[in-house]
Order: C-alpha cells, then structure tokens, then sequence
C-alpha cells in the first residue's frame, strides 16, 4: 500500500518546489520541480518557463529544497505531483499489516537519509601510547641492576581490511626507550618502526561487538640520542674507541582492543617483544625487552 503524505500547497507556487537534479558524471541541473513518477522528473530549469522530462535512469539523485531525497540511484523513493508526496511502496503485503505503520509522519523523519555506517576500524586513525619495559636476553644481568625508562610512543593506523579470514591494518610508529646496563653503558634512543596489526574479530564473532583480539608484528630501526659507554665495555678489546649504536631490530605482540560505539576513541592493552641492538662492545648484536602499556587510539572520522 503506498503512504501518503501531506505537504502544504504553499511550498511552491504552481505546485512545484525548487530542487536539484545530479547526474552520474557529476553535472547537476537546478529548478522547480513539478512532477516525479516511475520514469520521468519534470523540471523548469532556472531561466526557462517550460518544464522538461528527464529520464530516472540518468538521475543520480534528486533533492528537494524541503529536504526530501526522491531519486536515489535512479530509483524513485517518491512521487510528486500538485503539491502531494507519495511514498513509493510496492510492498503488497503492507495492505494486511497496516497496523505497524504510521500513514502521518513527520516530515523531518521520513524524508532523513542516512548512508550505510561504516565500523571505526575502517578509518585512519592516531595513536598514543605508553609502556612499562622488562628486560629480557642480555639485558636482564645476574645483579639484576639494569634500569629502564618508561616507553612513549606515537603512531597511526591504516584502516583495517579483509585478507582471508581476518582482518589487517599497516602502521607506522615513533618510540622513545632507553636503558642502564652494568656491561652496556647508558643508550637513550628513538625506535621507528613499521607494523602490521591482524585483527582476529571476524574469527571470534561472538565476543562483544566492541572487543578485538589482535596480533602485531613488525620491523624497526633504532638511532641512539644519547650513549655512554660502560666501564667494561671501555676496557674491551672489540671497542673501537667510537660510541656506536643503532640498526634493525624487530617487535611481536598482542593486544586487546575495546572501541567505543558511540565516540571516535578505542583503547588498546598490548604487550610486546621488542628486539634490539645491543650497547657497546657488541652493538652488532641483539637483546631486548618486554614491553606492556596501554594505547589510546583516536579514530580520524569526520563528524556531521
């Protein structure tokens, strides 16, 4: 059963409201509309006094100045015809279910189009984060001496998209870390690093919506601000007079993701391995620590 709904006569003289036709090419042709049914959308453009016909199936969409939105995708939702709206419903069944509908309904809520949402992680995003390290490998000595700054990091994300059955996002990340080690001196020094975050959610489907079980994987390279080598490593045969810190070096983890439905945040709880080079006399070889932190991810979606 097709519904219909009032519009006062008023809103355009001769029955017509003023309205804008978009074509597919981007093209747009502007006037009052004085009539939409199943093929055609009669229009007098702006600077002519007779109305033409224009195929539906050219339309792209055609809005109205009230609001309404009767052609989308060259599909008419309504007609127009001496100043009446029809909603175009070809549900035949409707006649025997007219109890759950409401024939009068406000203007502002039937004439409301919205486009498909799309989930948080489908758009860039930022993040801050921080952490707490533990050594581990070389790092972590028998006096259990060595001392580590706290871990601060910036990053974004590349939206998430499918690859069989998970979903992965590339990133890029800055982080400071620094530690005081017996046999390795004092290194200070920034990690930039590319990863990639697996998101397990289309394989646990039936956790809460918002909950997101993730495995980040990367490769990064380590510059040193800041090295002091040790008194061990001054006195070693394989040092060479020279500080010398940095090189690649790499990171593994796991996280868990809460994101919020109603704001463009999310959290993330991770913990994380992260190998790299060593201090002075063998900066050519690796140790590493255990990083554990929480990351707050600001979602770069537009607001309307």
């Amino acid at each position: 059963m097709r519904k219909l709904i009032i519009i006062p006569l008023f809103v355009g003289y001769l029955f017509g409201l003023h309205g804008k036709i978009t074509f597919f090419d981007g093209t747009y042709v502007v006037g009052r509309v004085t009539k939409v049914d199943e093929s055609t959308v009669y229009i007098i453009p702006m600077g002519l006094d007779t109305a033409e016909g224009i195929l539906v199936g050219n339309i792209d969409t055609l809005k109205m100045e009230n609001g309404l939105v009767p052609v989308v995708s060259s599909a008419v939702k309504y007609f127009y015809e001496k100043g009446e709206f029809l909603a175009n419903n070809d549900d035949w069944m409707d006649e025997f279910d007219d109890f759950k509908y409401d024939d009068y309904v406000t203007q502002k809520e039937e004439y409301k189009y919205e486009e498909t949402k799309k989930p948080a992680t489908a758009y860039n995003s930022v993040t801050v984060y921080g952490g707490m390290p533990f050594p581990i490998a070389s790092l972590k000595d028998s006096l259990g001496t060595t001392t580590l700054a706290v871990n601060l990091g910036i990053g974004i994300q590349a939206p998430y998209f499918p690859v069989g059955a998970v979903d992965i996002s590339p990133g890029f990340k800055i982080m400071t870390y620094g530690f005081d080690n017996i046999d390795m001196g004092i290194v200070n020094a920034i990690q930039l690093g590319g990863n990639m975050s697996v998101d397990f959610k289309p394989v646990f489907f039936f956790l809460p919506e918002a909950l997101h079980l993730c495995v980040d994987i990367g490769v990064n390279y380590n510059i040193a601000f800041k090295h002091e080598p040790s008194a061990f490593a001054l006195g070693h045969l394989e040092y060479d007079g020279e500080p010398n810190y940095g090189g690649i070096g790499f990171n593994t983890g796991a996280s868990m993701d809460y994101w919020f439905s109603d704001i463009p945040l999310a959290l993330r709880f991770f913990g994380n391995t992260n190998i790299v080079p060593q201090g002075e006399p063998w900066p050519e070889l690796k140790t590493g620590f255990i990083n554990v932190g929480a990351m707050l991810i600001v979602v770069m979606k537009r607001h309307r």
